[in-house]
């Protein structure tokens, strides 16, 4: 009985995959665009890299806000305290987001691999 083969190693990607799949990796960090990656080069290491740490960022940017919609409807209806608890808890957060989001955007057009902060150890995880 034979063992499965392993899924090809991020270091083993080509020059050809990289040069080919930059504009596609760095979409897959913008908003629910990962799975353009996924569709469109599914055989790419580099994309398909990209397209998971997208993946999990999409991921956690729904819990964000969802986070902050029950923020809103429970501390938020606090007068004043809880208008300004939320406005700072959405501008932390989506300065947050717009930062890793613009991190990952320039780390997938430069060519590089480069895990995400805090979530770039979880991609192995993605069953894509």
């Amino acid at each position: 009985m034979s063992t499965p083969a392993a899924e090809p190693r991020w270091e083993e990607t080509t020059a050809e995959e990289i040069a080919d799949g930059r504009i596609l990796a760095a979409i897959s960090y913008l908003p629910a665009l990962c799975f353009v990656g996924f569709a469109a080069a599914p055989t790419n290491r580099y994309v398909r890299f990209h397209a998971r740490q997208g993946l999990l960022l999409f991921g956690v940017e729904v819990a964000a806000w969802i986070a902050i919609w029950i923020i809103a409807v429970s501390v938020g209806r606090i007068p004043f305290l809880g208008i300004l608890v939320l406005a700072a808890v959405r501008l932390v957060v989506g300065l947050v987001l717009l930062a890793v989001t613009i991190y990952g955007v320039a780390k997938g057009a430069s060519g590089e691999f480069a895990r995400l902060p805090f979530l770039g150890d979880g991609i192995e995880k993605v069953p894509f």
